[in-house]
């Protein structure tokens, strides 16, 4: 496939010439090498192209910031009685969650077996549509059962979605280029989830209500559905096979089950990579959980204020983390970067565990700020670097 990379970029020259030449060369001579691949990478065509190819994960990260912050909480609220609501949050949440873990690998496995003349973006397309109706449900259900149904229909829709768009840097992207690629995804996921936020809280100061949050959440994620189409390039399939065929390929349990152990098996790089990410998450998500009561207990009410103030500078410093990380990972090798993100998250929370002062723990949140983008952006391009050929998104919907 990379010879689609070709149609809308310029094509590089691969690193490996560049690092034999500078093997054996001295410090000044590797750090200007360096820098030349950096400036090389960040290319004016480049930069366009993994923007434009990662604005869908921008949509995807408006619509479900402000389904599970903002609506999906009121929408309880206002569908379940009092004594009830814990139970049905927590079951609507297990629902996402269990949906999520089910469809987006088949989704992907789908996608990557389609024999069209496209196998990514019809699968944009459906996700996008099947999200608008589910949005709808959602927004004017009266019960919980129509609440549920909403949201069932909107994670399958996005998940169908997801899956293909995951596929889009191991399908079009060069393999020294993926770092900034996966920089630029974890850029447009955080500046997604912030201008969500900032937009419905926009519609909703404007006594626009629930009713406005959700009419704007639509129209972001059709909006993105509508650009991804119109900006990616196409990425046919494998037309010799049949679609019937393709798909009971696609879905077969013995088939599902002998390629996840065949790339867990054989992908090294992937299977740490997975694993990573695992004890990342396992660590961050609690401590993000958590932050808050942690410092209103230590600290009083004030610690909040100052909470809400970081919480503003933490969101460019990830932006900025992820897309210098995942440039340098294209020039110096992603394990140097990625330790470098590791330290410093690590020196980040003990600081916050021991920081005699609401300040030290603001300077100590842009320390996992920094660390947070960094091994995002990293992290995916590991996955990227050795996924099974032809079964992309597949495998990276495992992965998630």
């Amino acid at each position: 496939m990379r010879h689609l990379r070709t149609t809308v970029a310029r094509r590089h020259v691969s690193g490996d010439d560049g690092r034999r030449k500078g093997h054996h060369a001295g410090p000044t001579t590797r750090v200007t090498s360096t820098l030349r691949r950096v400036q090389h990478n960040l290319d004016p065509g480049t930069v366009a192209f993994v923007t434009k190819i990662n604005v869908h994960g921008f949509g995807l990260l408006v619509f479900w910031t402000v389904v599970n912050i903002l609506l999906l909480p009121v929408r309880v609220d206002e569908t379940v009685r009092s004594a009830l609501q814990g139970s049905a949050l927590g079951l609507i949440s297990f629902l996402g969650v269990g949906l999520a873990v089910v469809v987006q690998p088949l989704a992907g496995r789908v996608s990557d077996a389609w024999p069209g003349a496209d196998k990514r973006r019809p699968f944009i397309v459906l996700g996008t549509l099947l999200a608008v109706p589910g949005l709808l449900f959602f927004g004017i259900a009266r019960s919980f059962a129509v609440l549920a149904l909403g949201f069932v229909l909107m994670q399958l829709a996005t998940n169908i979605a997801q899956a293909a768009y995951q596929a889009f840097i191991p399908d079009l992207v060069e393999e020294d280029e993926r770092g900034i690629a996966s920089g630029a995804k974890n850029i447009s996921g955080v500046l997604g989830a912030a201008a969500g936020l900032a937009g419905a809280e926009v519609v909703i100061a404007l006594d626009a209500g629930t009713g406005g949050a959700v009419i704007f959440t639509g129209a972001v994620i059709v909006l993105a559905g509508i650009l991804t189409v119109r900006w990616v390039p196409r990425i046919p399939g494998d037309r010799e096979r049949g679609r019937r065929a393709a798909l009971r390929a696609a879905l077969s349990l013995r088939r599902v089950w002998d390629e996840l152990t065949d790339t867990l098996g054989e992908h090294r790089t992937f299977r740490h990579a997975v694993f990573a990410q695992f004890l990342f998450m396992l660590g961050m998500y609690p401590a993000q959980r958590f932050l808050m009561l942690f410092l209103r207990d230590r600290y009083g009410d004030d610690a909040l204020t100052w909470a809400a103030v970081g919480g503003v500078g933490a969101i460019v410093l990830a932006v900025l983390a992820a897309g210098v990380a995942g440039t340098l990972s294209d020039t110096v090798g992603r394990t140097p970067v990625l330790t470098g993100g590791v330290v410093i998250g690590a020196l980040g929370m003990a600081l916050i565990g021991f920081a005699p002062t609401p300040q030290l723990v603001a300077g100590a949140g842009g320390l996992i700020a920094v660390s947070y983008g960094a091994i995002l952006a990293v992290k995916w391009a590991l996955l990227n670097d050795d996924l099974p050929r032809g079964r992309a998104a597949g495998a990276l919907g495992v992965a998630n």
